[in-house]
């Protein structure tokens, strides 16, 4: 995974290289810089991801440490991103995007209905991500784009048979969020919209932008 990442990197240099000098006057080629928001990442706890697949009854301890506690609804702050990326082509972009998604759980008795722990999960991900535009207008531009890196799910677990907080542990994997459709209205300051998409960034992302264009430079289709 981190070989991919670094090779991504290496294509980013040299396009970003090429297209540089391919520029009049050899200007540094068109950024961005977005901030956005994404529903539902598959996060290493995601729930469907813990589902069991071991139909055999709980034994006579599990079933008497489960009456004591029960666990409630699942918080999540959703994915908290920053991207920055650089324009390679006339149809392609390439950059890398800053991720992180929390969550947490409250633990409570079962004699008393009190809230007596917390389970707490804390992912970053560092995502390397090509956008292809596919529709490119000046306010108007549609892309698809795909992304794969590394991430890391920080987890305090709460120990039933104990009845106490587990020790934390570290958990890493990979960070893969695919984009079927995606949309940003704009030409400096942007708005934009990603869905038919899913990964660890979210399954639909809103966000805003700003977009650096060098002077003396026109806009290219």
């Amino acid at each position: 995974m981190l070989a991919l990442s670094v090779t991504m990197f290496a294509e980013l240099a040299n396009g970003q290289v090429r297209y540089w000098n391919s520029s009049r006057g050899k200007q540094m080629p068109e950024a961005e810089v977005r901030f956005s928001h994404g529903l539902l990442p598959l996060t290493y706890d995601f729930e469907l991801l813990e589902w069991n697949w071991d139909f055999q009854p709980a034994s006579v301890t599990d079933q008497y440490y489960n009456l004591q506690t029960y666990r409630g609804n699942l918080y999540s702050t959703g994915a908290l991103s920053m991207g920055h990326s650089i324009k390679v082509a006339k149809w392609l972009e390439m950059g890398a995007t800053l991720s992180y998604a929390g969550s947490f759980r409250n633990i409570y008795s079962s004699s008393t209905n009190k809230v007596i722990d917390r389970e707490t999960s804390r992912s970053f991900f560092f995502t390397p991500t090509m956008r292809f535009a596919w529709f490119n207008r000046e306010w108007v531009r549609m892309y698809s784009s795909i992304g794969l890196g590394v991430g890391m799910m920080i987890s305090h677990p709460y120990d039933r048979v104990r009845g106490e907080a587990a020790e934390p542990y570290i958990e890493w994997g990979p960070s893969v969020q695919l984009t079927g459709f995606g949309i940003s209205v704009g030409k400096r300051f942007f708005w934009f919209s990603e869905v038919q998409t899913i990964g660890t960034l979210g399954l639909f992302t809103m966000g805003f932008g700003f977009r650096v264009v060098p002077d003396k430079r026109r806009w290219q289709r």
